[in-house]
């Protein structure tokens, strides 16, 4: 095994929470039972049911002019493939369903996290690191998918509430010294429509496109509100 994915794999052990992204918020609740302190140092501002996020004490991120947005890593719920097949009474999911499925939900969260998050910014999306560089680290974990795209010839169609859900799992370092600076784990249930409809390729695809543009609109508000002038 290569280091790169041991990496990922230490990466994804982390213990996940269930959450909603805000990033920079305090809350004196913590029923995630989560540190106050980080095992790098950060400090725990927000702990609830849906949102966990820490950031180093004193970071001031008005000085990252400069952004650079690495490629997402996307990881499934523990067991999904086993589970899935264990109730499918129908067609099985194999190993390069979900492969293929990782590298479609990859493609498509790079595409439109960059072109959320970089919509008339007034910083530069760089790819290459330099002097007050921010660099955001990106990965979907916890991925649930009630009705996966098998591109199966079986006329089968699947009903549900919902397109399954996923974990944002989000970094932020110095691009520079590779300092650690900010860390929210956030859950979202996909597709969430209220009613039982029919769950089918096109329906996953535009629910996890409004998801991720979800998330990736509220990185982005904070890191404009963090640009802001001073009040004085």
């Amino acid at each position: 095994m290569s280091k790169k994915n041991k990496d990922k794999i230490i990466k994804f052990s982390v213990v996940v929470f269930i959450t909603s992204i805000v990033l920079g918020c305090s809350n004196s609740d913590n029923p995630t039972n989560s540190p106050q302190i980080s095992a790098e140092g950060m400090s725990l501002i927000k702990s609830t049911k849906s949102t966990v996020s820490y950031v180093k004490e004193g970071v001031d991120f008005s000085e990252y002019d400069k952004v650079l947005i690495l490629p997402s890593a996307v990881a499934f719920k523990k067991n999904w493939k086993r589970d899935y097949n264990r109730n499918s009474s129908h067609d099985r999911i194999q190993d390069k369903d979900v492969l293929r499925i990782k590298a479609g939900v990859t493609s498509l969260f790079d595409e439109v996290f960059k072109e959320e998050f970089g919509k008339d910014a007034k910083f530069s999306i760089v790819d290459v690191v330099g002097s007050n560089t921010l660099i955001i680290r990106p990965a979907v974990i916890n991925l649930d998918i009630v009705a996966p795209d098998l591109r199966s010839a079986s006329n089968v169609k699947t009903y549900a509430n919902e397109t399954g859900d996923a974990t944002l799992f989000l970094e932020l370092y110095d691009g520079v010294s590779g300092e650690i600076l900010a860390r929210v784990v956030s859950a979202s249930l996909i597709g969430d429509n209220g009613y039982r409809g029919w769950a089918n390729r096109l329906t996953n695809t535009v629910d996890a496109k409004r998801t991720i543009r979800k998330w990736a609109k509220a990185l982005r508000i904070k890191y404009d509100e963090a640009h802001m002038p001073k009040a004085h």
